[in-house]
């Protein structure tokens, strides 16, 4: 026995093709948004990691100025804040062009770059704040580095 055919409406499927291209447009436009917010967040925390890098830099060069000059050490004590503004160089001791040379990098090199430089028993700490405005308009970031310079160290 034979089956018969059977016939085939031939309604077109008006628009639901389109619908499926929409929907695929949201999807690679969310995925577009997707990465760009991914490659600022990438971009955002290079900085941040450069910023800490370049702490540690200025922290080391100052505590190696120190090391060479261990008759002053107490001299360092101190803070540095202020504009980026180089300071003359003619003239001034060992001590002073070491804190003229500090307080330029600090200042020049580090988003609203401050210092503060303790030296107590022989133990030297050097603290460095700068600001996190491409994370957040209040944010503040910190390095502090504590060693013991001078006799026995």
């Amino acid at each position: 026995m034979a089956l018969p055919f059977r016939t085939v409406s031939a309604r077109p499927q008006c628009g639901f093709s389109l619908i499926e291209v929409l929907v695929a447009l949201l999807l690679v436009a969310l995925g577009v948004l997707g990465a760009a917010a991914l490659q600022l967040n990438a971009l955002r925390f290079t900085q941040d990691s450069a910023y800490r890098v370049q702490a540690g830099l200025l922290a080391t060069d100052l505590l190696e100025r120190m090391r060479a000059n261990p008759s002053r050490i107490a001299s360092y004590a101190g803070s540095v804040a202020g504009d980026c503004v180089a300071a003359p160089s003619d003239s001034l001791s060992v001590l002073a062009q070491d804190q003229a040379d500090f307080a330029v990098a600090v200042t020049c090199h580090l988003p609203d770059g401050r210092a503060q430089v303790s030296v107590e028993d022989g133990r030297v700490r050097v603290q460095l704040n700068w600001s996190q405005a491409r994370v957040d308009d209040s944010a503040e970031d910190e390095l502090v580095v504590s060693v013991r310079l001078g006799r026995g160290a």
